[in-house]
């Protein structure tokens, strides 16, 4: 890629530039003989140059302009217009809350004619900004997938600033982030800006709803299309929201990054059980050695009259002990 690309000159033309400032004394004919390349792509190049003020005519019929000058004074009128497109768009994103907000009040006035549409994974994307900034009310969220490059900064923002204000915040994510230390260091982010979260073992389709006002589901959910429903009714909201609270209560709450405190060591292995998780990962979290957390799990097992790991887990929620 050229260095000059952003004003249309390409690697021929960079090359040529180069070697005739290196050797201002050779003409178009010397310096394709010098870069070994046809003396109609010389030309071109030599043209591109001259229409950016690069070089000019001279005593061997071209002859390079001092870069310190003119590469500095096209360089100078980019970054003027770049501060200024920056200008515009930050007026323009202060105002984005706003339309968003009367976006949301003609959108609600209209539910009932139509109650949902269909948005493109794109749309969605930019739908989900403009929602959390314009709703009100708690926000419920599944994330049945953690991808810790999807969020753009501009949502970060607004989502942290709320949780600041006090909005409350709740969201399920897929009990595997417990291995993956990336992607629970992501989780736990969220958690310490505020967010109430909860892992689950049995994943909910990608979903979330604005207060009782709006809902965005997964339209692949049962075989659909790619992309996301933007569901305004009433009714359809509250389904959307039953539906979370449902896989809420079976979700295991996540772990403080320090073992001790209030919860004791029993808990968080029975908790870890319910979740799948490996000794190695559970002796590492609890800091303890593997045979130990195999000792301790074998006694919960035969306490609860458990077959499975996974059993004890659930039977432990069963009883109340998570």
């Amino acid at each position: 890629m050229s260095a000059l690309e952003i004003w249309g000159l390409d690697d021929a033309a960079e090359t040529v530039y180069r070697a005739l400032l290196r050797n201002p004394d050779l003409g178009p004919a010397g310096l394709a003989d010098h870069l070994h390349l046809d003396p109609d792509e010389v030309s071109q190049a030599l043209e591109d140059l001259r229409r950016l003020g690069l070089v000019g005519p001279g005593s061997t019929g071209v002859q390079p302009f001092a870069p310190a000058t003119t590469l500095a004074s096209l360089l100078h009128d980019e970054v003027r217009d770049l501060e200024d497109r920056r200008a515009r768009l930050d007026a323009v994103r202060a105002s984005l809350s706003s339309f968003a907000a009367d976006h949301m009040v003609g959108q609600t006035r209209g539910w009932s004619s139509v109650p949902f549409e269909l948005l493109s994974p794109d749309e969605a994307f930019v739908a989900v900004e403009d929602l959390q900034r314009a709703s009100t009310g708690e926000v419920v969220v599944s994330h049945p997938v953690v991808d810790i490059d999807v969020d753009s900064p501009t949502y970060v923002e607004i989502v942290e600033e709320q949780l600041r204000d006090g909005r409350r915040m709740r969201g399920l994510y897929p009990a595997d982030v417990v291995t993956d230390p990336l992607r629970l260091d992501y989780v736990r982010r969220w958690a310490r800006a505020g967010e109430d979260i909860r892992l689950m073992v049995h994943a909910l389709p990608p979903m979330v709803a604005f207060g009782s006002e709006v809902a965005l589901v997964s339209s692949t959910w049962g075989g659909g299309v790619e992309g996301h429903l933007l569901v305004r009714a009433p009714a359809l909201v509250a389904l959307v929201r039953e539906l979370f609270e449902q896989y809420w209560a079976r979700a295991v709450p996540l772990l403080p990054v320090e073992p001790g405190g209030d919860v004791d060591e029993r808990r968080r292995i029975l908790e870890m059980l319910m979740l799948g998780s490996k000794d190695e990962y559970i002796a590492r979290h609890l800091q303890m050695s593997v045979r130990t957390v195999r000792r301790r799990i074998a006694d919960i097992m035969e306490d609860l009259g458990a077959r499975t790991r996974f059993q004890a887990g659930m039977e432990a929620s069963r009883r109340g002990l998570l």
